[in-house]
This record gives structure tokens, C-alpha cells and sequence, in this order.
């Protein structure tokens, strides 16, 4: 089946206006192609239960990144077997409630636990700083940064679906306390307005500092989590159980 054809299938288990699912649905449904492997799971009566992705990014080049979006266990490892090769290492990346599934097949190690912000529209308040420069990466994607004296700050975006863009703040040690990481953030959090799309923002809980700058922009939290983790397949369950008997 080609990445197409799963991807309208995969449709069915996502609702790619809701950011709860946005994350997921940006590399089910939207990622490039040519970098994407999809594989679904139906049921005895023919509908679509479940899915895995694997996915090249240039978040690390050795490790795919992979997600998936499954009702139980079963589910979860019948599709892992097909999306994925034994002993080797992926990132794991998907809805917080997906992690309770896979146990038998992954070995997972490392979980970031990131609660989804969304902007509220109405909190936010465009800021204008001369020394925000916009650029753009390899891949066009907008960047924000504020430089000097080999200092700098820097916001941009992970990603960006029809309907949401994740934005990221980094703001180097030294340069922290000056209010750039809020100029960066803001000036990013305008563009992707400008382009009609729902900012997100991806952050632990027990992070304060990011806490605070994306409260203070006027993100709010939806209520979902989305877990990133180093994983190890390790194989079928039930192959896996056989082999110890």
C-alpha cells in the first residue's frame, strides 16, 4: 500500500483540527512522503483499528522516528511488527495514552512526558524588537533570532500541518534574563499567525522558565500530553514469548 492510500485510511483514527492530535497527525498525514512508511490494522470487518509510522527526520539521523495510534496491546503489536525492525533503536513519539500499549514490544527508556499548549488567541499580544532578525532554514522554515557578542537566542518551528506550527525557544545560558527568549517566541508566534495556522508549544511540566514564557504570551495548556522517548523494538510478543518457552 503506498504512503497515500494509508495515509486516507489513517484519516479515520485522527482529527487533524484538534491539537491534542496534532503532533501525531503532522507525521501520519503530513510529513514528506518520500521520508514516510505508514502501516494500518483492521479489523475482521474490514475497518481500520490502528496504524504505525516511521518516519526519516533530521532530528537524528540514525534513529527513525516512529509513531502510532492503537486501541490495545494487540493492536499495537501486530502493527509494531510490520512498521518496525528488532533491536533496532527509534525515537518514540506519540500520544501519552499510546505508551501503555507497547510495553510488550518496546523497550522505552528516557520518556519525556510534554504537555501540548495552544496560543489563545486573545492573550496574545504582538511585540515588536529591532533586534529580532527573521531567516529561514534549509528546509524554509522560519527562524527568529536575536544575536550579539556570540550570544544568542533563537525560536523557530519543529514542524507546521494545514492547521498548527510547533514553535521552539532556545536562548543561550548567558543570554537568559534579558527578555529575548520572549522577543524570539513572540516575533515566531506572529508569523505563524500570519499564515493562518494555531501555534503550539510542546513543554514538561517541571519546566518552569519555558512554562512561564509561554503562559505569559498567552498559551494554554489543551490537556494532552505527547511522550518522547528513546525505544528498542523488540519484536512480537508473542514471537517473543515462544522463544522463552
Amino acid at each position: 500500500m503506498s504512503v497515500h492510500e494509508a495515509r486516507k485510511q489513517v484519516r479515520l483514527l485522527l482529527d487533524d483540527s484538534s491539537a491534542a492530535d496534532a503532533p501525531t497527525a503532522y507525521y501520519a498525514l503530513f510529513h514528506p512522503p518520500e521520508r514516510s512508511a505508514i502501516f494500518t490494522q483492521k479489523d475482521s470487518a474490514g475497518r481500520v483499528v490502528g496504524f504505525a509510522g516511521r518516519f526519516q527526520t533530521g532530528i537524528d539521523l540514525f534513529r527513525p522516528l516512529m509513531t502510532l495510534r492503537c486501541t490495545d496491546p494487540a493492536c499495537a503489536a501486530d502493527v509494531l511488527s510490520r512498521a518496525l525492525l528488532p533491536g533496532r533503536p527509534y525515537i518514540f513519539f506519540a500520544n501519552a495514552n499510546q505508551l501503555p500499549l507497547v510495553g510488550g514490544s518496546l523497550r522505552v527508556e528516557n520518556e519525556r512526558i510534554l504537555n501540548i499548549y495552544h496560543l489563545d488567541v486573545s492573550r496574545f499580544k504582538p511585540e515588536l524588537n529591532v533586534l529580532v532578525q527573521t531567516r529561514k532554514t534549509a528546509d524554509g522554515l522560519p527562524r527568529c533570532v536575536i544575536s550579539a557578542n556570540g550570544l544568542e537566542a533563537v525560536a523557530g518551528l519543529n514542524w507546521k500541518s494545514p492547521a498548527f506550527a510547533e514553535i521552539y525557544v532556545h536562548v543561550d545560558a548567558q543570554a537568559r534574563q534579558r527578555g529575548w527568549g520572549r522577543s524570539v517566541a513572540a516575533a515566531i508566534t506572529q508569523l505563524v499567525l500570519a499564515e493562518g495556522r494555531v501555534p503550539l508549544y510542546l513543554v514538561e511540566s517541571d519546566n518552569e522558565p519555558s512554562l512561564r514564557l509561554a503562559e505569559s504570551l498567552g498559551y494554554v495548556s489543551t490537556g494532552a500530553r505527547q511522550v518522547y522517548a528513546d525505544a528498542v523494538y523488540l519484536g512480537h510478543p508473542e514471537a517473543l514469548e515462544r522463544e522463552r518457552e
